[in-house]
């Protein structure tokens, strides 16, 4: 005798849909390049449990979608377009209940050419990858983040890592000084969604980041461990713009390690200065900053 099963959760979509978006209004263009996901919920039952596909939005239309409207909408921000997109398509589906939808914006710098700005030509940026999520039903409250990955900054020296547990299986030598890289990954909520300047919040969540992460131009800031270096980034968003309630990140070590010129017959001494590039095992460090309720008196 077979047990009773039902279907308790389901949704499907189009995933890594990648697009081009060139505003030629003036001579300057500008050039968006988003990948986009959308997953959706609904009165979609009978397509798992039956092979009933007529309420079923095909995973090909989600992609159309995604592309026409990318030309009705303006897709900077590609915060306030994802909006956009989810209302649009829930009033056209009235049996959608849910649109979840990733997007990932690729940025381009203009190239500059003797001191002066393109018009229409660019290079790949390394400033890494912005995203939002936003996951929006036709009743209840937004669920909704904004964010960067990929960010890849290194420096190198002002870091080190000592005094951690040492017990019968640690190895880790103690250093004052060693190289400290990481790829940030960073996700921030907020505490309200209207008038919000969503691409100046992105700049200035970023550029702490990576000010906190570098400090003084000359002197630096020393970093005795990732913990608090990560800490200290996600105090000072919060304690600066006042429309985040938490922000997350994602730091993981990528390493270079010394190294150890004594193994081979030479008289030359590396001090801190030849490193070997390590694609293996890696620390990664994680922790989310929210603000505290205020205290009722």
């Amino acid at each position: 005798m077979s047990d009773k099963v039902k279907l308790c959760h389901q949704r499907y979509g189009k995933d890594n849909v990648r697009f081009l978006r060139v505003n030629r209004d003036s001579s300057r263009h500008e050039v968006k390049e988003v990948r986009g996901r959308m997953l959706l919920e609904g009165d979609f039952e009978k397509s798992y449990t039956q092979g009933d596909n007529s309420t079923i939005v095909a995973t090909d239309t989600q992609k159309n979608t995604l592309l026409v409207l990318s030309k009705k909408y303006p897709v900077e921000p590609i915060e306030g377009w994802a909006f956009l997109v989810a209302k649009d398509l829930m009033s056209r589906h009235s049996h959608v209940s849910t649109v979840h939808l990733k997007l990932e914006e690729f940025p381009w710098d203009r190239i500059k050419m003797e001191g002066k700005e393109h018009n229409h030509a660019f290079q790949r940026s390394v400033s890494g990858i912005r995203v939002c999520n936003l996951k929006i039903s036709k009743t209840g409250k937004p669920s909704f983040y904004s964010g960067f990955k990929d960010l890849e900054v290194m420096k190198s020296t002002q870091s080190g890592f000592e005094n951690f547990v040492r017990d019968e299986y640690t190895s880790l030598p103690e250093t004052k000084d060693r190289v400290f890289c990481t790829k940030m990954k960073c996700k921030y909520t907020f505490n309200r969604l209207e008038g919000v300047d969503f691409t100046k919040i992105y700049e200035r969540v970023k550029q702490i980041a990576v000010e906190t992460f570098a400090g003084n131009p000359q002197a630096g800031t020393y970093s005795p461990s990732v913990q608090q270096t990560l800490y200290m980034a996600g105090e000072k968003a919060l304690q600066e713009i006042p429309e985040l309630e938490t922000i997350f990140f994602s730091l993981p070590n990528v390493h270079f390690y010394p190294v150890d010129f004594k193994n081979w017959k030479t008289n030359l001494e590396n001090k801190n200065e030849v490193f070997q590039t390590y694609d293996g095992p890696n620390g990664l460090i994680q922790a989310k900053i929210v603000r505290q309720a205020k205290s009722k008196l």
